[in-house]
């Protein structure tokens, strides 16, 4: 085997090996920003969708990926997501307690609630939103997917107009009535005398959802199978090590 093969599940070429990825990822031919003279045509019910994927940092170059970046970054300090810890053990804590007392799906119980409940407390959105968040989410992620189809393109856009939607209406009730959440925290932010546009604010917290939801649900999940899988020691959990276990897990099997 070589530095590529050739996917056939995906009918992509995938670099395999530590040098080629970060060759790949290094080389300035190989960006994120399709030329506009070989983008293609949007059609018109997926528009809702790309307005989003416009303004997103997973889809930008610099300068105006380092812009954003850093308008973000101002919002999203360490220190603010540290004081999240304390609420997020209590919320694991609450979730554990109410577990079954027969075997029972750890996604269902904890791994897919506990990222909604904190991402949606740290947006400063209702937490009875929590289920419709992660609808919206999964059917516009569908559009990263293998199975893609039609149907689910049409459905994503139609996720993505849904979402945008509620996403602008709580920004404009925020700029009236600021709190301490992101939404007020990334109204605020401000460098060199700019500011987030309010298309940039929506895509940017939709974002924090899709990215932030599935990464965390899926790492999970991975992470406990794979403990359970290699019949793992209870040192690994105890208080001193937990966070090389969990660095390892991230490592081993990524979401």
């Amino acid at each position: 085997m070589g530095d590529f093969v050739f996917w056939d599940d995906f009918k992509m070429p995938m670099a395999v090996t530590h040098q080629a990825v970060s060759d790949v990822l290094k080389s300035k031919s190989m960006g994120r920003e399709i030329p506009v003279e070989k983008r293609t045509e949007i059609r018109p019910e997926l528009q809702a969708f790309y307005d989003i994927e416009a303004h997103s940092m997973l889809e930008l170059e610099p300068p105006i990926h380092t812009r954003l970046r850093g308008l973000v970054l101002r919002a999203f300090t360490r220190r603010s997501i540290q004081a999240l810890a304390p609420e997020i053990s209590q919320i694991s804590d609450q979730l554990i307690s109410a577990f079954p007392d027969e075997p029972f799906d750890l996604m269902q119980h904890f791994a897919k609630k506990l990222p909604v409940v904190v991402i949606a407390r740290l947006l400063g959105v209702p937490q009875s939103m929590g289920d419709q968040l992660v609808d919206w989410s999964n059917r516009m992620v569908a559009m990263y997917q293998a199975r893609r189809t039609p149907e689910i393109e049409v459905d994503a856009a139609e996720a993505a107009r849904e979402f945008a939607d509620f996403i602008r209406t709580h920004i404009d009730q925020k700029r009236a009535n600021p709190t301490d959440d992101l939404i007020s925290q990334l109204i605020a932010a401000e460098e060199d005398g700019q500011r987030l546009s309010t298309d940039e604010m929506v895509t940017t917290c939709i974002l924090l959802l899709n990215a932030g939801h599935e990464a965390t649900v899926h790492t999970i999940g991975n992470s406990v199978r794979q403990l359970l899988k290699h019949g793992a020691r209870h040192d690994v959990l105890e208080p001193e090590l937990i966070e090389n276990t969990v660095e390892e897990c991230l490592r081993f099997d990524p979401p």
